[in-house]
């Protein structure tokens, strides 16, 4: 179904409608949208646009529909205008906030700090004998059984648990921040001590 063009007659005619509308209702107009929007500016600037898109109707109607389809218009051009100014205003005070604020500055601290652990875990790791540092991967890290790793490396179930239980306790030791030479001659000590 193809759309009419408007002749100019009934443009002529619109413009007019709407004319009358702004002589006899603009001061109204006005107010209502500044009780809304608290702001005389803002409220001119909606009314020329509710005034425009009133224009743009295809079909002009009787007078008294007009006027309030033109408060129509004009109350959603406001409350979508109140609504993006929340937004800004939200948005502005996020941005003028301080970043500390943003940010959890223990949550970061532990983060870094974990980071940190990891670093020294990994390099602990390498730091270790071979046959402790492959049965504390297998059981830590790929959850094998000492059972298991006995087997895979040809040593004893209790050999294993004893291999685990150094890598733990050395890497314990790098992470609390002893060298690698304090940290080995800690744990023999506490080798002697049983």
């Amino acid at each position: 179904m193809a759309e009419s063009v408007p002749s100019s007659e009934s443009t002529g005619d619109r413009a007019k409608a709407v004319s009358d509308l702004f002589r006899e209702h603009n001061r109204t107009l006005v107010r209502f949208l500044q009780s809304k929007l608290q702001n005389e500016q803002e409220a001119r600037e909606i009314a020329q646009e509710a005034y425009v898109r009133l224009l743009e109707l295809g079909r002009t109607g009787a007078v008294g529909f007009l006027r309030a389809y033109l408060f129509r218009i004009a109350s959603n051009l406001a409350v979508d205008r109140l609504r993006s100014r929340s937004v800004h205003q939200r948005l502005d005070g996020l941005l003028l906030e301080p970043v500390e604020d943003l940010v959890d500055g223990a949550a970061v601290e532990k983060s870094v700090a974990a980071a940190d652990e990891m670093k020294v875990l990994w390099a602990s790791l390498d730091e270790l004998p071979e046959h402790h540092r492959k049965a504390f991967v297998m059981s830590r890290l790929q959850g094998l059984s000492t059972p298991q790793i006995a087997v895979r490396l040809g040593k004893s179930d209790r050999m294993i648990r004893r291999y685990i239980v150094r890598a733990l306790i050395y890497c314990r030791y790098r992470i609390e921040g002893l060298a690698p030479d304090k940290a080995t001659a800690r744990m023999d000590m506490e080798d002697m001590d049983q």
